[in-house]
């Protein structure tokens, strides 16, 4: 491994420990400072994406220039109010934008209410069923217990005035094709998509083959949305207190609470820059942190392993002094490790949407898991040392 740092050469890491950790602390005050702003002046704390709020997410290239004000008015008048537009400069072919909106269907609750007025209609009873689960693009219809759809002739029949009946309440339908037993009378209707309605409507407002293409459309639905965000936050919380188990099992309790708290350093830092600069929280971004936690840990176990072999190999030595030398002989290897910074830079500055903020979180991520290592982690063990020799003096004293 190349040595960047002269062996022998001693840089003091463990007395500006006060300077540093005034620092971490004002930056994760600052941190919850600013979260706690979001909410009172945004409503949220967080910038959480669809993967969270539930919604829908489309990339849309245009075969012409069009400002992004002309986007917004063209879905306002399609019935697509409050979507969000953004341009894409980076990564992206010329004339795409970034669409976020609200809805996550193809078919909204009026049409289906509608529809179920035409169908009972078209078989002359009310249907037993119609399931439809939001975000999805098919609904399931289940017909009056009287119809019989047995023979082919009748089956065909039926998907025909099914088709007719959505068709009739402004839903766009792919295929209609009986779901299941045929004496069951179940049929799956698949519906056009978010994707075509947005189209419609930026064509009709913007004139006939305005939108080249609409490469990506993603939905989550609202539920499914809370869901993810109560998970991925689980995951954090969980992996923390694994990572706090492995550390006493691997060491002892003095290293343990200095690897958490420099973890929690790093990731309330994180979530406090995308607070701040209102960048997407995605799960993507969770997918970050959790590598941020691991990046942090494997740093400040390296360290720490040296500290041992040290503590064992100086016995003479004050244990401040050990820490700060095993830093120093290990720093090459941190400084190495850190280059990583280069690769997520690089997702940061030329990678797109989830990919971009992933590369945004990692790249603050590593800065400042290097910086935890040394600057929090390491002087922690000092002062937690520190600690329990003195309960241990104070126990002897006792005795």
């Amino acid at each position: 491994m190349p040595q960047w740092i002269k062996p022998g050469t001693t840089y003091e890491f463990y007395g500006p420990r006060r300077r540093a950790y005034a620092i971490s602390w004002g930056l994760t005050l600052a941190s919850f400072v600013a979260l706690g702003v979001n909410v009172l002046w945004r409503g949220s704390a967080l910038n959480y994406g669809t993967d969270f709020t539930g919604g829908s997410q489309l990339q849309v290239q245009f075969s012409r220039a069009v400002r992004p004000a002309e986007v917004r008015g063209a879905l306002e008048k399609g019935g697509f109010g409050g979507s969000e537009v953004v341009a894409m400069t980076v990564g992206a072919p010329p004339n795409t934008f970034m669409l976020r909106m609200g809805e996550v269907s193809a078919c909204s609750a009026a049409e289906r209410e509608k529809a179920t007025a035409e169908l009972k209609r078209a078989f002359g009873a009310p249907i037993r069923k119609l399931d439809y689960k939001e975000g999805s693009d098919k609904i399931y219809v289940l017909l009056p217990a009287r119809s019989d759809v047995t023979k082919k002739v009748a089956e065909e029949d039926a998907a025909r005035q099914i088709e007719a009946a959505f068709t009739a309440a402004g839903v766009e339908v792919q295929q209609v094709r009986l779901f299941g037993r045929a004496r069951d009378g179940s049929f799956e209707v698949s519906l056009g998509g978010l994707g075509g309605g947005v189209e419609r409507a930026l064509t009709a407002a913007l004139g006939a083959g305005s939108v080249r293409d609409i490469p990506q459309v993603e939905t989550v639905g609202s539920r499914m949305g809370r869901q993810l965000r109560d998970s991925g936050i689980k995951s954090l919380i969980y992996s923390m207190l694994l990572i706090l188990l492995y550390i006493t099992l691997r060491f002892d309790l003095r290293y343990a609470p200095g690897v958490l708290i420099a973890l929690v350093h790093d990731v309330v830092i994180t979530v406090g820059l995308f607070a701040v600069l209102w960048h997407e929280f995605s799960l993507s971004v969770v997918a970050a942190l959790m590598t941020i936690a691991g990046y942090s840990v494997n740093d400040t176990i390296v360290v720490f392993d040296r500290i041992r072999e040290d503590v064992a190999r100086f016995r003479d030595r004050k244990f401040d002094r050990v820490v700060n030398g095993a830093i120093n002989e290990t720093l090459s290897r941190t400084l190495l490790t850190s280059l990583t910074l280069v690769t997520c830079l690089a997702l940061w500055g030329l990678g797109t949407g989830p990919i971009r903020e992933f590369g945004f979180a990692l790249s603050i991520g590593i800065l400042l898991g290097t910086y935890s290592s040394i600057f929090v982690a390491s002087p922690m063990v000092v002062y937690f040392n520190e600690r329990v020799a003195a309960i241990g003096r104070k126990g002897a004293v006792a005795r």
